[in-house]
């Protein structure tokens, strides 16, 4: 082992500290470490040396806590690793880097990855060179996650809006954002179900504030409703009742309709004989009720 940046060597398992652990994909997981029970190992992990005050474990993870956390469940003591001469700030970086190298983040990953590379110091154009995008889009999604615009980033990354579109209407206010969706609407932007999703994004926006929502921050305070607000909310929930009257009132009348059929059917001495015949002479109970007596007795 002439070369200890580029050869592999075998480490133990305990003396390998995961510094940055994540939360594992379940299904994910379960299928690595299939993949390593029946074949094996196929790309050893990274490591680099710990410095004295950081851990009294002599090697902290760089990339590989998948393959680590199955080969630990395996019962393997020893570990393939490529141990990198790197520092502990270099290490954190190419951890985030792989990680977003590997697979498409969600809104939530790609905002604390951007997120710790500008408190470390980079620069969007240094941030943009190693996620592997342009600098604009680091922009616009720092500009976002700084409003506190998550809801917008997820609708842009699940392809409602444009990312510009986005970052247009974190900076309006709630007249010009619907503005602004109608500009997009007449320009072809948005389509279909995508302006729908975003009406209820610039609504939920107008409820509850730019940042609250719970699908990334909890406890947030939510904005005081207003009495045009309650009047709103009353309207749509009146609605919401009117149409399950509606279907309510369907519903009972197909029942009746369905029940009065089957009654003058079961007076068909024709009908009884062929559901004999089809050995069909077992029916649900409410129907049954519906039956002469001995109509169906063979």
């Amino acid at each position: 082992m002439t070369n200890e940046h580029t050869t592999v060597q075998m480490i133990p398992i305990t003396d390998i500290h995961i510094a940055n652990p994540r939360v594992r994909n379940e299904r994910i997981h379960r299928g690595i470490t299939r993949s390593i029970e029946t074949i094996g190992l196929k790309r050893p992990i990274s490591v680099r040396h710990t410095e004295v005050a950081e851990t009294s474990q002599p090697y902290a993870l760089i990339c590989g806590q998948g393959r680590l956390e199955a080969c630990m469940l395996l019962g393997h003591t020893e570990i393939p690793a490529l141990v990198l001469d790197v520092d502990e700030h270099t290490g954190h970086v190419m951890s985030i880097v792989e990680n977003v190298a590997r697979r498409t983040p969600r809104a939530a990953e790609t905002m604390g990855q951007i997120q710790v590379l500008r408190e470390r110091g980079y620069s969007d154009p240094e941030i943009a060179a190693k996620l592997g995008c342009t600098s604009s889009w680091v922009n616009s999604v720092a500009n976002l996650m700084e409003r506190g615009e998550r809801r917008l980033l997820a609708a842009a990354e699940a392809g409602h809006i444009s990312l510009a579109l986005a970052v247009s209407i974190s900076r309006a206010s709630d007249r010009e954002a619907q503005q602004l969706l109608m500009d997009a609407y007449e320009a072809g932007e948005l389509k279909g179900k995508k302006v729908t999703v975003v009406r209820k994004i610039l609504a939920h926006r107008t409820r509850s504030g730019k940042k609250s929502t719970s699908s990334y921050i909890h406890g947030s305070q939510r904005k005081k409703l207003t009495p045009e607000d309650l009047t709103k909310l009353y309207k749509r929930d009146a609605e919401v009742h009117q149409r399950i009257q509606k279907k309510a009132e369907f519903t009972q009348q197909s029942l009746l309709l369905s029940r009065q059929i089957f009654k003058e059917l079961f007076t068909s001495k024709e009908f009884c004989s062929l559901l004999i015949v089809e050995g069909l002479t077992s029916v649900p109970q409410p129907l049954a009720d519906l039956l002469p007596y001995g109509a169906l007795s063979q």
